[in-house]
């Protein structure tokens, strides 16, 4: 069989519309429906419900789009192993949020490098819980994310690796015009905008879960995202105020590009955690590289 197919199926269930999947796909709707078939016959039963003006998916397709999702990655990942295998060299697959990817992980690759010679990496950037599901779903070996100090560890077996790799805290930050409208103990006018964290985020729901100026602010929103390295730009521009990871804004607070807001009595702490899976013995022995805590003073 084509294993191109997996990737004809995955475009109907985001299309739900097999002329408009053809055409994504560059081939005719015919020859798109003939594909399917060759999917269906191979799987032993009809994924969609085919009418004389329509099809409808059938719910054991949609019910399993994740695990399709994940196998076309596998395949993927398999092709590209096979064709770029050079031996002594292996690649790991890190699930990372974007702050991490920018502020930690490049000093995580310098050390990996100085063990590991032969170690390359492929990233897989997303927020926080899709990191978790690249990582349950085998996509991605090796999980670099934070997890709230002091609060309960994430709910893996006892199979998966854990590890420290530093420490982090979430801080609130002013820049650009704001940082002059602060009161000497650094607290920001109450009607400063605020930037905030989409409800249901890791840090919307750290931050709503502790009694901070984010919790209890009552001005106005000027923007809401999770993209925390976009936040700090609209903060270096004193757009609004935003609650950060000190790693990501450890420079700029030096230079005093970015202030600490409330005189840096506010924070959240923050663990750097590592996570591997026991199928890959690099991932494991990366997950050994321990470094000190990362600089947030």
């Amino acid at each position: 069989m084509d294993l191109n197919i997996f990737d004809d199926v995955l475009v109907l269930l985001e299309e739900g519309n097999m002329s408009r999947a053809a055409l994504r796909r560059n081939i005719t709707q015919p020859a798109f429906s003939r594909r399917i078939q060759s999917f269906e016959i191979w799987l032993g039963r009809p994924i969609v419900k085919r009418t004389a003006n329509r099809v409808e998916i059938e719910p054991a397709l949609l019910e399993n789009t994740a695990e399709l999702q994940a196998l076309a990655g596998h395949i993927q990942a398999f092709r590209q192993r096979i064709a770029r295998y050079e031996p002594g060299r292996s690649t790991v697959t890190v699930a990372a949020q974007h702050s991490l990817i920018v502020s930690i992980f490049p000093d995580f690759a310098a050390g990996a490098r100085e063990e590991h010679q032969g170690v390359d990496f492929r990233l897989r950037a997303a927020n926080h819980n899709d990191c978790i599901s690249l990582f349950l779903s085998g996509e991605a070996s090796l999980l670099m994310c934070y997890e709230r100090e002091g609060g309960d560890p994430m709910p893996f077996d006892d199979s998966i690796i854990r590890a420290t790799w530093g420490r982090d805290r979430l801080v609130p930050v002013v820049g650009g015009p704001l940082r002059f409208a602060l009161s000497p103990k650094g607290i920001p006018p109450s009607d400063t905008p605020m930037i905030r964290y989409p409800k249901g985020s890791f840090f919307a729901e750290m931050l709503a879960g502790a009694s901070t100026s984010y919790s209890n602010h009552t001005g106005t929103t000027f923007a809401e995202s999770a993209f925390t390295v976009g936040l700090k730009e609209m903060a270096l521009m004193g757009f609004a105020q935003a609650w950060l990871p000190m790693s990501l804004v450890y420079s700029e607070v030096q230079s005093g590009a970015l202030i600490v807001c409330n005189g840096d009595t506010e924070t959240l702490p923050l663990r750097i955690s590592l996570f591997a899976r026991p199928t890959d013995p690099v991932a494991m022995r990366l997950c050994d590289l321990r470094r000190s805590p990362v600089t947030t003073s």
